[in-house]
């Protein structure tokens, strides 16, 4: 191997390195990327960008209340004061295990009519399937 080779090696290296490290540092202390998409009674209540900790709290006219708690790559419904708590007891939707899921990417409180979407760069309702 050649002086010249040795240089551009370390060059093209040390290149790769640096945009590596930008990457990470651009992407320190984020979320994965996704959003919660709620609809109550099949109309859009609310979105949001996925932030762990927070929480979505719903509280209807009719007193129904859900309140859902976002991690960060998906959420659960925290609690409920529907009867049966299904909607509890479906677990969290993250964005490596809804594939898996029964219901995919959503919960779904059928006796307060709320339906909680994980929309990811992988699965976005709005977009056609190709």
């Amino acid at each position: 191997m050649k002086k010249r080779d040795l240089i551009l090696l370390t060059v093209l290296v040390l290149m790769g390195l640096a945009a590596l490290t930008v990457a990470l540092l651009q992407n320190h202390g984020k979320s994965a990327a996704g959003r919660l998409q709620v609809f109550v009674d099949g109309r859009l209540y609310t979105e949001s960008p996925l932030e762990a900790g927070k929480t979505i709290t719903i509280q209807q006219d009719n007193g129904s209340e859900n309140v859902i708690r976002m991690t960060k790559d998906g959420f659960y419904m925290e609690s409920a004061n529907c009867h049966n708590q299904d909607c509890i007891h479906q677990g969290p939707v993250t964005q490596d295990n809804w594939k898996t899921r029964v219901l995919g990417t959503h919960v779904i409180c059928l006796p307060n009519r709320v339906d909680v979407v994980l929309v990811t760069e992988e699965y976005d309702p709005e977009l056609p399937d190709v």
